[in-house]
């Protein structure tokens, strides 16, 4: 079943926003599903998957265009996260364009991530993350982050 995700996550997923380490790569989101559930997050055409994101500080100021964003995976048999896409090295689409635009048949080429593989399936123990290298902290009560429900599915495990 097709989900939108987001940093709020869904009655099947659940999500964890965390502040990140300036100057280190570290996540700011994490989606784990509930027992039983199977999380995919699929590129699209094999272009990657559109993301909404307006990241910000604490003043609510946009995080720097040099923020990078990356999608990682995690699972308790890992020493550390896994990047499972390929690095965004600027956020200035991002920045500049509302969270209605973004979600704009006309701007969804522009703000695709792209996975390295053709989807990241992720089990009950394991986690998917939204991780970026950042000058800044991002803050939660100012930020908002979507993926697009074409992208994801939700299954029960057994599927």
């Amino acid at each position: 079943m097709s989900e939108t995700l987001s940093n709020l996550g869904t009655r099947q997923v659940e999500s964890e926003e965390q502040t990140n380490v300036t100057g280190q790569t570290t996540p700011i989101l994490g989606f784990s599903p509930i027992d039983g559930m199977v999380l995919a997050i699929s590129n699209m055409g094999g272009a990657g998957f559109p993301v909404q994101m307006k990241l910000r500080d604490s003043n609510g100021d946009p995080l720097p265009l040099d923020t990078e964003v990356y999608v990682r995976w995690d699972a308790p048999h890992l020493d550390q996260p896994q990047v499972v896409s390929y690095k965004l090295s600027n956020i200035g689409t991002f920045r500049r364009l509302s969270i209605k635009e973004q979600q704009n048949e006309e701007y969804r080429d522009r703000t695709r991530v792209e996975l390295k593989g053709r989807r990241l399936v992720v089990e009950d123990i394991e986690t998917a993350e939204i991780a970026i290298n950042s000058s800044e902290q991002v803050d939660w009560a100012n930020s908002e982050f979507y993926f697009d429900d074409k992208a994801v599915n939700v299954t029960s495990g057994g599927n």
